[in-house]
């Protein structure tokens, strides 16, 4: 008995069904990694650049690398390793999974980049830069970091261009003068809340 070809409307509602799944499951994942604290995503980002350096991790290194102690770390570990995130189990050498490595080395990369701007760009302490870095480096939106991380390429694209600039950024003592709001919405040619005009656009 030859077998009936199925109705094209039953195969794209078993289309449609796939995507809605894979869609929640996509939605399921980033919703779980939404949920991980700024503390939680310094362990993943320590225990990434462990791994690179030297091929896994141990929980001694990763305390020392975060500055917390080992019974900390351990307890840290259990609860990335239930939720996925880490491979531990005790007095093994710890690995990230594929998306620990995701969470890692995204959160590695934003920190990367809100260093080299803070202590390059803006000459602050190194020590201070990377306080200041740690602590954007989970807040702030993609977009903000990919616009940085281009300006800060751009920079060291052209060494003129930076040459003069910071010339002129040091000859006016911008680092050391002190601007209210007030009075950096003046030079930018704005009042505060006000909103400037659109960037032009490139013909």
């Amino acid at each position: 008995m030859e077998t009936e070809p199925m109705p094209r409307t039953t195969a794209l509602e078993k289309a449609a069904d796939r995507c809605v799944k894979q869609g929640a499951l996509m939605t399921s994942q980033h919703k779980e990694e939404q949920q991980l604290s700024p503390v939680q995503e310094n362990y993943l980002e320590a225990i990434f650049r462990i791994e690179t350096r030297d091929g896994a991790a141990r929980a001694s290194t990763i305390a020392e690398a975060v500055q917390v102690s080992r019974s900390t770390v351990t307890g840290a570990l259990k609860t990335l390793n239930a939720m996925g995130y880490v491979e531990y189990s005790p007095y093994s050498l710890i690995y990230l999974t594929d998306k620990g490595k995701d969470v890692g080395r995204r959160i590695a990369h934003r920190h990367f980049v809100f260093l080299a701007f803070l202590e390059k760009v803006l000459y602050l302490d190194p020590e201070e830069a990377d306080k200041t870095a740690c602590a954007l480096e989970h807040v702030v939106s993609d977009d903000i970091v990919k616009r940085l991380g281009e300006f800060v390429l751009f920079l060291k694209s052209c060494p003129e261009f930076w040459t003069d600039w910071l010339k002129v950024y040091k000859r006016n003592n911008l680092l050391e003068k002190s601007h209210t709001s007030a009075t950096i919405a003046e030079v930018l040619g704005t009042k505060p809340g006000q909103q400037r005009d659109a960037a032009p656009q490139d013909d």
